[in-house]
């Protein structure tokens, strides 16, 4: 895909859900963001550490659904996401830890 031709109003969907996530949850523990060009709209939120508190609080926020949340280990590098739609935009959190926080955080995520 060619992304030269995409403009700054073809990411305002992503844009205004994170404005919305502002407005209706101020206090959500901050996260990295970034809009893909690859799959065009989607937001992806990245957070690091403290993994089972910051991401729960995510994604109950986002309400995306615990158990479609994978588990990925690679390199040493260990994270889980989670994807879906919310408000018709795609989106993709993605929470990075140790293995013992991703393995409870998955844990959690099948026992509900």
């Amino acid at each position: 895909m060619n992304t030269s031709s995409q403009t700054l109003r073809a990411q305002s969907s992503p844009i205004l859900l994170l404005a919305q996530l502002l407005a209706d949850n101020p206090e959500l523990p901050a996260a990295t963001y970034r809009i893909d060009s690859i799959v065009p709209g989607e937001l992806v939120i990245n957070l690091h550490g403290g993994l089972l508190d910051r991401f729960e609080a995510w994604r109950i926020a986002l309400g995306l659904d615990s158990t479609e949340m994978v588990p990925h280990a690679f390199g040493g590098a260990n994270w889980a996401d989670v994807k879906g739609r919310v408000q018709d935009v795609p989106v993709q959190l993605i929470g990075h830890g140790t293995a013992d926080e991703v393995a409870a955080l998955v844990s959690m995520a099948v026992a509900a």
